[in-house]
């Protein structure tokens, strides 16, 4: 089995060879992405399930350990079984995250995430009311747009006092970002609907709020939807000059 290991590891250098992000070393290029599993409990706290599967991530030979996304407010829950850090009880159960993780040699980080038009909750909130199934979102006020930013913002310092190595902004599967950066979701008349421009400022004023909270020695990652998939829906010529954004 070692003989095999040392083969692979020869095959596969740089695979295998340290990477630093910022003012962290990773042991190699592997990284565990976030995958939702919904062992919270109802409150949006972790249990034993949910540290005993990070224990196993963290001991998997991965450098980085990408936990599965935590909703930063009440509106933005995906699911009744989901983490929550939009609130400072919510840091010390995260930590424990964290914590097993690191015990076992690997580097943690937190995706954040508001789940926008597929929110599991009542009054749900998206950039402009299009229907989804039988519910039709609430088209977010300017006072929504500002809460939901300071949100993420405060997300990502709760995320870095737990003890996390980093954050990552959910910007995929069709969430709260992606939905401002769609032109088929996203019909708004003012500065975060209509242009390109426009489109992209949600996200980006997310990105430099929660930058702006965390610091710039922090690592702050972006996981983006480059292609909906959709007629009339964002895609890959949005996404090139986003990413560059």
């Amino acid at each position: 089995m070692k003989f095999l290991e040392v083969r692979k590891m020869e095959k596969y250098k740089l695979l295998f060879s340290p990477f630093k992000i910022k003012n962290l070393n990773l042991a190699n290029r592997i990284t565990m992405a976030p995958m939702f599993v919904g062992y919270a409990n109802p409150d949006g706290t972790a249990n034993e399930m949910v540290l005993d599967h990070y224990k196993k991530m963290g001991s998997s030979g991965a450098a980085l350990i990408v936990v599965e996304n935590v909703c930063v407010d009440p509106t933005g829950l995906g699911s009744p079984f989901m983490m929550r850090i939009d609130d400072d009880r919510y840091i010390d159960g995260l930590g424990s995250v964290a914590d097993v993780i690191h015990k076992e040699g690997a580097l943690a980080f937190l995706q954040i995430n508001h789940a926008g038009r597929y929110a599991y909750v009542k009054d749900k909130i998206a950039p402009s009311p299009v229907a989804f199934g039988q519910s039709t979102p609430r088209e977010m006020s300017a006072d929504d747009v500002r809460r939901i930013i300071n949100a993420y913002a405060e997300a990502a310092l709760r995320a870095k006092k737990a003890g996390f190595d980093g954050v990552e902004l959910h910007g995929g599967t069709g969430y709260l970002l992606a939905q401002f950066l769609s032109p088929r979701l996203n019909g708004r008349t003012d500065a975060y609907g209509g242009s390109p421009e426009n489109r992209m400022r949600f996200p980006l004023d997310v990105l430099n709020a929660v930058r702006r909270e965390v610091t710039d020695d922090y690592p702050v990652g972006y996981r983006l939807l480059a292609d909906e998939l959709f007629p009339g829906g964002f895609n890959i010529d949005g996404a090139i000059p986003f990413a560059k954004e």
